[in-house]
């Protein structure tokens, strides 16, 4: 086994749709590791069981996680205080902790108040909203960025989690916590506020049923986010509201272009356009 990976067993807390897709990618990317999840809803439970995704499926924190070397936690922000609380007796003195919530700062703040010892790596898959059933792939992350951040001394236990995620197919990314924050509030988190209001204003008017295609699917695609995980993530993000209100003052002048200045309204649509090109070379 390649020495920069975390030592067996690996661990999923949260078998949700990204926690779900990422037993899938973990048992095709390392048959031989036993991976264990811990899931309270039974029938997940089974599911993961019965598809031979997962070595055993535990309803809470228990003493069978002491010797698992990597731990990804993928719950909502919401639940991660009462969930670190119960896993705190069972966390081996080498375990790596790592999640998939997409706010940085708030969970280090939750990390390093309750588990104040662990070693904590953040993690940001960015697979938000991809898919109909992401939980049903085990290729979800191949080729996606997943965001790192960890403080100063965490270094190693950086680069083996990158390793784990660098082997699934993704491509590792280092940030700080606050600069993750801050971008991520302007690609992420103002995009899925504006998917919110999109929705919530088509959706109040009359007959808009009947010519909603592709491109309201496409631009409203994050609304369908669990609030739960999204929504409280975007709260938690001193960056977002702020993000926000600058996005708002863009559309804003845009608005005034379409009203008065045509042409100029077309060039800001190509300087956009060139933004895109440059921000997703991959299309």
């Amino acid at each position: 086994m390649n020495a920069t990976l975390p030592p067996p067993p690996y661990a999923v807390i949260g078998l949700g749709r990204v926690g779900t897709a990422l037993t899938r990618a973990l048992s095709r990317t390392f048959p031989e590791i036993t991976v264990l999840a811990v899931e309270p809803d039974p029938r997940a439970r089974a599911k993961a069981l019965l598809d031979r995704l997962v070595t055993d499926a535990l309803e809470a924190p228990s003493p069978a996680l002491e010797k698992c070397g990597l731990i990804f936690l993928c719950v909502p922000l919401g639940q991660l205080p009462t969930l670190l609380d119960g896993l705190a007796p069972h966390l081996g003195e080498k375990a790596i902790l790592t999640d998939t919530i997409m706010v940085k700062g708030a969970v280090r703040e939750v990390v390093d108040r309750v588990l104040p010892q662990a070693t904590y790596v953040g993690g940001h898959p960015m697979v938000g909203g991809d898919g109909s059933d992401p939980g049903e792939r085990a290729d979800l992350f191949v080729g996606r960025r997943v965001i790192l951040c960890p403080k100063e001394g965490e270094e190693e236990a950086a680069a083996k989690v990158g390793a784990v995620w660098a082997a699934m197919g993704a491509r590792p990314v280092v940030l700080s916590a606050r600069d993750h924050d801050r971008l991520v509030a302007a690609t992420t988190h103002a995009p899925y506020l504006a998917a919110l209001a999109l929705t919530r204003v088509a959706g109040s008017l009359e007959g808009a049923d009947r010519v909603v295609g592709k491109s309201f699917a496409d631009a409203s695609r994050l609304a369908a986010l669990a609030p739960e995980v999204a929504a409280a993530s975007v709260a938690a993000n001193p960056f977002a509201a702020a993000a926000a209100r600058v996005l708002a003052d863009e559309l804003h002048r845009l608005a005034d272009l379409a009203e008065s200045d045509p042409a100029e309204l077309s060039a800001a649509a190509a300087e956009a356009r060139a933004h895109r090109e440059r921000l997703l070379p991959e299309g």
